[in-house]
């Protein structure tokens, strides 16, 4: 029993290292939290010695302690080596090191080599069973009465070659599973020496096979579990002060994130995981120890192998013809390798039990499995899917977007309005000169009169906050730099920017959209934040707790309403190019993450703060919102709390912010902000609005082309930013893909649609498209020279390497390059700091706006995705499908996809539907009138 609990601990701790290391804090400070954990595994194995008496082996490997050598275990393998403890202890801290270095090179990495291991520690084990078969003994005389069965049965029970057999069936079955998840946008560019780390996890492979075998040698010769477990604890101390003394070097030569301010941050979650990892990392040295001690390593390992490799296998099986799994062939394979190959490997290593399973039954329970997906895998891959799913997707959103408009537009007077207000929104009545509003709205045909969700979810956290507090937020906000102040006292609305602020024809406009109505609003002020980036980024609990207190309030009072004179109006206190990052309270990426993470609620993936997987899409964040590849569920995708890995796939979320955000929530008017964000929208326009063009052909007198142009001007980069921003990983995914890379893409496959995988390079040639970067200056000189104030910045080799692999020049086109709404699809993506300036413009127009963005705007919820624009997943790899739907596949140049001719007629009509569906729709939801009427709400509230 002692055995089985051992065997039961070793498996899930490492299960749930596997599976949940990824997400936690200790990713983010990868030296840092090797020495803690360490040294928590230290102590551990320590403290476990104590208990020895009721762990397996108490009395040793040995049956007399006085004469240790006089019994000869077959498993026991040879004597130690002196040298054996320095080399296990730098094998330790090597193999540390070299999973630093990988990981921050994670994109240019093989995955699925960890699946060698037990064919490593395999070839050692035998090749020393053999070297110790030589040694003295004589082989036994062939016993001439066996039987040929017989015989047959004792070479294949007692022949190293079967068991090699079976564990390189495990081993390449679990390999095949691990290596077919679909891979990131993320890219490996020319500058990346992918060589050099795919040879460094070949090293570590070694070393992780070194480091098994070192101490498997080493704890076998312990007399009693006591002296194991002491000796185990003294060797992970040892490596842990050598992980210490490494971590300690590295802070005396590289910068590190400055903490000359204060910030809320997830160091109380950052302990929590090194203490909860540590934990779980020492229940797997020491039960797999106790396990590795009583037996071999290969033993073990092959068993962590084939549970790994099983549950890959069975999760991917069942996702058979969806784009998650393109080649149901080889995962069933795989899964049979790895049935066949460990029903093999528990006989010929005399595996009685699996955990607390009988060997036959487990044995009869992977039958089971192989006779499921033999049956299965066939009936999902060859499942017809004659039309495409975009055609229900549109037709779905249509039918959709005419429910809501019901929903907005319940109301046809006054008294039913009011009632539905307080239907809406608990009880509560509606604020003062309501009817006054409404008869303006009705007056001005507004189409949209009860639905307002977007602007009552920012000010609901206010209505549990006292008025007191909130008038003293309003001034504290204004005195945050790139923040105005708007005033309306005795029926007058002004503004405390002066004459020479490039934004004051902004406020201005602010100002004109009240003019009409300010009469009617008692004194107030309101906190106008100017800069691109939204400020307010208080956590879940702060914001809970009022939304809980407003949930429980009836009045409809929220702000202080005094005719009392508010005072002398403080001056804008605003950023100019003279202050240094330092100065305006710059924000490390780390620390913004951190920041982030602790606007989600507790126990959603995104509270760590963190995603280290940045090869492999994260298809469990992208699932939620979408049908296949295709984006159907909008506002959820623009949730960061269940996708985590956004935060390394948007320029947003990697780009320090020079203006620190405010993590206190105030009462703070914005133009854009994320899910995360609690700013309040308003309309508020640019300093330089992109203007409308003067005329429109029409869409079908438009170039049949998807067109694009960035822009990027940044102060700040790195590595990382260059290779997982948003508009680097859009060029360089459509227009310089290397030979390696693929596409998964649905075709037309005689009478049905399939998922296949095709060169990326491919389908780009077969796509009308013209993507490129109008400016790109990957960073600025700065007047500062502390290197603390922005660490690990590398501006000059960041910008080199862009303007290597970004700026190349795309494939000359025989047509010319107009303006962007001579196309008939249009891409539009979020800058570094907000979203795209031309979303309004296209949508006016009649070109299809194909949009991938994570911000909202005051008018993003009246838009409806599919039935507007055409909602891109910012992970972009549903791009070539939706752009294949919309424009067709036909053959180019000779050109063909996987060895063949693909013809799939475009879809024209639904584009030209959309093109048409969202410009009348913003003649009507999206005009003037309508950001008066929205702003004039937002101060009634």
């Amino acid at each position: 029993m002692a055995n089985q609990l051992t065997a039961l601990c070793t498996v899930t701790s490492f299960l749930w290292l596997a599976y949940s290391l990824e997400d936690h804090q200790i990713i983010e400070q990868p030296r840092l939290s090797s020495l803690l954990v360490l040294s928590i595994a230290a102590l551990s194995s320590y403290a476990a010695s104590f208990c020895s008496v009721w762990l397996p082996g108490t009395n040793g490997r040995f049956d007399d302690e006085r004469a240790p050598l006089k019994v000869k275990r077959a498993n026991l393998p040879n004597k130690p080596r002196r040298y054996f403890l320095p080399a296990l202890v730098l094998c330790i801290i090597l193999r540390l090191e070299i999973f630093h270095r990988v990981s921050l090179d994670l994109q240019c990495s093989k995955p699925g080599l960890e699946a060698f291991l037990p064919l490593l520690i395999l070839l050692y084990e035998l090749r020393s069973r053999r070297a110790r078969s030589g040694d003295g003994d004589d082989e036994e005389e062939d016993d001439m009465g066996l039987t040929i069965f017989e015989a047959f049965g004792a070479w294949f029970y007692s022949s190293r070659g079967p068991l090699f057999i079976s564990v390189l069936m495990l081993t390449l079955g679990t390999y095949l599973v691990s290596s077919l998840d679909p891979r990131s946008t993320f890219f490996c560019s020319n500058q990346d020496r992918s060589a050099l780390v795919v040879l460094l996890q070949w090293a570590g492979l070694f070393l992780d096979a070194s480091i098994a075998i070192i101490m498997w040698r080493i704890l076998a010769w312990a007399r009693t579990t006591k002296s194991r477990l002491r000796t185990l604890s003294g060797i992970i101390l040892v490596a842990a002060l050598g992980a210490g003394l490494l971590y300690r070097t590295f802070r005396l030569f590289v910068p590190v994130m400055p903490m000359s301010y204060q910030f809320r941050g997830l160091d109380s979650l950052y302990v929590f995981d090194v203490v909860v990892d540590g934990l779980a990392f020492s229940t797997f040295v020491v039960s797999a120890s106790l396990l590795a001690g009583e037996g071999s390593p290969s033993s073990l390992a092959g068993i962590l192998a084939f549970l790994f490799g099983i549950m890959q296998a069975i999760q991917k099986t069942a996702l058979t013809g969806t784009w998650e799994n393109i080649s149901p062939g080889t995962i069933y394979f795989a899964l049979t390798l790895i049935c066949l190959g460990f029903s093999f490997f528990v006989y010929l290593n005399n595996i009685r039990s699996v955990i607390f399973i009988h060997r036959a039954f487990f044995v009869f329970l992977l039958f089971i499995i192989t006779i499921i997906a033999t049956i299965y895998t066939p009936i999902k891959a060859l499942q017809i899917t004659d039309k495409h799913p975009l055609i229900r997707t549109i037709y779905d959103a249509r039918t959709e977007a005419d429910r809501w408009m019901v929903h907005a537009t319940v109301s046809n007077s006054l008294p039913v309005a009011v009632q539905e207000y307080k239907e809406r929104h608990n009880g509560r009545d509606p604020p003062q000169k309501f009817d006054i509003w409404y008869d303006f709205a009705k007056d001005r045909h507004s189409v949209i009169l009860d639905d307002f969700q977007q602007m009552e979810e920012d000010i609901l956290p206010f209505w549990g906050m006292p008025p007191s507090k909130i008038k003293e937020g309003i001034q504290r906000a204004a005195a945050e730099p790139d923040m105005a102040l708007l005033q309306i006292q005795g029926g007058e609305a002004r503004h405390n920017l002066p004459p020479s602020s490039p934004y004051k024809p902004v406020v201005d406009d602010l100002v004109d959209l009240v003019k009409d109505f300010v009469k009617h609003l008692p004194n107030m002020e309101l906190a106008i934040n100017l800069n691109e980036r939204p400020r307010v980024l208080a956590p879940w609990d702060d914001v809970q707790r009022f939304i809980n207190t407003a949930n429980r309030k009836r009045v409809s009072k929220l702000l202080p309403r005094s005719s009392d004179s508010l005072g002398e109006m403080p001056a804008a206190r605003a950023t100019t190019d003279d202050n240094s990052p330092t100065e305006v309270g710059f924000t490390p990426v780390r620390a913004l993450r951190q920041m982030t993470a602790l606007t989600c609620p507790p126990g959603t993936k995104g509270r760590a703060g963190t995603h280290w997987d940045i090869r492999d899409i994260c298809t469990s964040c992208a699932r939620p919102q979408s049908q296949g590849q295709y984006l159907t569920n909008w506002p959820l995708s623009q949730s960061l709390c269940h996708q985590p890995d956004l935060l390394r796939l948007h320029s947003f979320h990697m780009t320090p912010p020079e203006v620190r955000p405010l993590q206190e929530l105030l009462p703070v008017f914005s133009r854009a902000k994320t899910d995360s964000y609690r700013d309040i929208l308003i309309p508020l326009r640019r300093i330089s609005e992109p203007a409308d063009p003067p005329t429109d052909g029409g869409f079908e007198n438009k170039f049949k082309r998807l067109f694009w142009r960035g822009r990027v001007d940044r102060s700040h980069t790195s590595p990382e930013l260059i290779r997982g921003g948003h508009q680097e990983r859009l060029v360089h995914l459509l227009n310089t893909p290397t030979r390696s890379e693929k596409t998964t893409l649905l075709l037309p496959s005689k009478d049905r649609f399939t998922y296949e995988q095709v060169p990326t390079a491919a389908i780009n040639d077969l796509l009308p498209m013209d993507v490129a970067f109008s400016t790109y200056t990957a960073c600025k000189a700065t007047t500062n020279t502390n290197p603390n104030t922005n660490p690990g910045n590398t501006c000059p080799a960041a910008a080199a390497a862009a303007a290597e692999f970004l700026l190349q020049p795309s494939e000359p086109s025989t047509e010319p390059s107009p303006e962007p709404l001579e196309h008939k699809y249009v891409l539009l993506t979020d800058t570094d700091t907000g979203p795209s300036p031309h979303l309004l413009r296209t949508i006016r127009s009649s070109s299809v706006p194909l949009h991938a963005t994570i911000f909202r705007e005051w008018f993003s919820e009246r838009l409806r995705p599919w039935v507007h624009f055409v909602p891109i997943d910012v992970r972009l790899h549903g791009l070539h499908g939706t752009v294949a739907y919309f424009l067709g596949l036909h053959k180019r140049g000779g050109r063909m996809l996987n060895g063949r001719e693909v013809v799939m007629e475009g879809r024209t009509e639904d584009a030209k539907w959309i093109a048409e569906q969202g410009r009348r729709w913003a003649g009507k939801a999206i005009t003037y009138v309508s950001m008066v009427i929205v702003f004039k709400c937002v101060e009634m509230m």
